[in-house]
């Protein structure tokens, strides 16, 4: 029984932040680390790697921003020696658009194989378990 509350719980969880425009990006991205689980703000020179996860560094970015991101992913990578991934914030309908513009850039710049990209909330149902 306990587990049927947990699980009812986190669906209504990840059902809040569909709508991301009520949260902050801080609050976006501890409840994804708290989904997946690995080390956020993780110092390094020039900044903080917003989610280290499994050997990527993940900048958590609002999708209107998703330009800043490719750059700071890539230097974040650079620091730790580890892949690079993008997780952008769907943060108000019609922000699709910002991750077509980013999946486009990254094939233009054939980054598309090198940065792993993750659309929230959507992409992230699967760690609901």
């Amino acid at each position: 029984m306990k587990y049927g509350v947990c699980f009812c719980f986190l669906l209504l969880t990840i059902a809040g932040f569909a709508q991301t425009g009520n949260y902050n990006e801080k609050e976006v991205s501890d409840y994804i680390q708290s989904l997946i689980g690995g080390e956020r703000e993780v110092s390094v020179p020039s900044g903080r790697i917003d989610l280290l996860h499994d050997g990527t560094a993940y900048e958590i970015e609002w999708a209107s921003k998703w330009k800043e991101s490719i750059g700071q992913c890539l230097w974040y990578a650079q620091q730790k020696n580890c892949k690079a991934g993008i997780i952008l914030i769907n943060k108000k309908e019609g922000d699709y658009k910002y991750l077509i513009q980013l999946n486009s850039a990254l094939a233009y710049a054939g980054l598309d194989g090198i940065i792993t990209v993750y659309w929230f909330p959507e992409d992230f149902r699967q760690f609901i378990k």
